[in-house]
């Protein structure tokens, strides 16, 4: 089977899908080539030369998330030559703007099936800059070029129930033609936190100081502020622990000095080293304002932290799913800073029922959202939409 795969949108946690899906995939036998941009991250760069090192071709393409005719057409192109040339038997394209152009292209110009991984939508952010910080666009535009592709999109893998849910809502996909795949990771690097104590002595948080932690980019999507605005409703020896980078930092630091908390939060940056940074917290929270389903959130469950996080999509896929299923997280509406400065309050107050919620997290992870699962129940979407029985690439 060959495969080429599509995004633009090379941040977070969408650049480690590709990254992990392209390594998976080519390790079960595939032919993976990736084409994608590397504006936002340029880290995404060593991504690409990973890849390459493992024997994925690799094409960077400039695809910008605004919209700009001109320059779309001339990314168009570039994506038809790179189709034509080869047999490719899945295209599996990722975001709105390699969704549009490489199904586009696809549709006129290869035989391969085409799979879209939305990873949200942008109708999910309207009113708020998107991933990265840069505005969704013209929203009416976007959604109607997304009902349009849909026609001839033979798959549409979801990457939780909940975006399920709102593709089916927002009608970008006929039901009988849309999957879900929870997006996995490795949990063994986070079976044992350890280095907390380190880490916090560097920041200088008081070692009896507990700590609320949470990780991700710094921009609109992870609601951080939402965070900092709850900081004041909490216990004085609560501090606010922010690992990730972004361009909300400074608005961050300026909205503790004018809520009177700023000796409480502390900005670490990104730290590769997530094991130790989970060792720093007692409760880890995700006050996002949407998610597809967040790779923080299941690092966090997988070290074995009580969670807390808005309801967003994917949140309950792992904290609360429901059945016989014990929770191993609360969840509060979005962007609601009582609720969440309550959940918080709540476990800070009441240890014995922090750790039950804590001591499920690990297994659970391990059990239903492997990057193993990911990557093998996406090649059986892939053999599905040609046709095939059985699961080989």
């Amino acid at each position: 089977m060959r495969v080429l795969q599509v995004m633009e949108c090379t941040i977070g946690g969408t650049r480690r899908h590709l990254r992990d899906l392209a390594f998976g995939l080519a390790g079960r036998g595939a032919g993976v080539e990736v084409v994608c941009a590397a504006l936002r991250e340029p880290r995404m760069r060593q991504d690409m030369d990973a890849m390459r090192a493992a024997g994925i071709r690799v094409h960077e393409l400039p695809m910008t998330r605004a919209i700009s005719p001109l320059r779309d057409a001339w990314h168009g192109l570039r994506l038809a030559a790179c189709l034509g040339d080869r047999r490719f038997d899945v295209l599996h394209t990722h975001s709105s703007k390699a969704g549009a152009l490489g199904r586009s292209m696809g549709f006129v110009c290869s035989s391969a099936v085409r799979v879209h991984t939305p990873h949200t939508y942008a109708a999910s952010f309207e009113g708020g800059a998107g991933q990265g910080g840069e505005a969704p666009g013209n929203l009416g535009l976007i959604m109607r070029t997304e009902r349009l592709l849909g026609l001839v999109t033979q798959r549409l893998i979801h990457v939780s129930e909940g975006e399920r849910r709102e593709g089916q809502a927002l009608g970008v996909i006929r039901p009988e033609r849309a999957r879900v795949v929870p997006n996995g990771i490795d949990p063994a690097p986070f079976a044992t936190p350890r280095g907390g104590g380190e880490l916090r002595a560097e920041l200088g948080i008081p070692d009896e100081a507990r700590v609320v932690g949470s990780v991700g980019l710094l921009n609109d999507a992870k609601g951080h502020d939402l965070l900092v605005a709850a900081l004041p409703q909490l216990p004085d020896d609560v501090h606010l622990l922010l690992i990730g980078h972004g361009e909300l930092h400074d608005a961050l630091c300026r909205q503790a000095e004018q809520l009177g908390v700023a000796p409480r939060l502390h900005l670490a940056g990104w730290r590769d080293e997530l094991s130790a940074c989970h060792d720093a917290m007692d409760i880890f929270a995700l006050p996002s304002r949407w998610e597809g389903l967040s790779y923080a959130l299941l690092e966090a469950a997988a070290a074995g932290l009580p969670c807390v996080s808005a309801e967003v999509n994917g949140s309950r896929d792992v904290l609360d799913p429901g059945g016989d299923a014990p929770p191993c997280g609360l969840m509060v509406p979005r962007e609601d800073v009582g609720a969440l400065a309550a959940a918080l309050n709540d476990l800070l107050v009441h240890p014995a029922r922090a750790d039950a919620l804590a001591r499920v997290g690990p297994e659970r992870v391990a059990e239903r959202f492997s990057v193993d699962r990911m990557v093998d129940a996406t090649l059986a979407v892939y053999n599905e939409a040609l046709g095939r029985t059985g699961g080989d690439a």
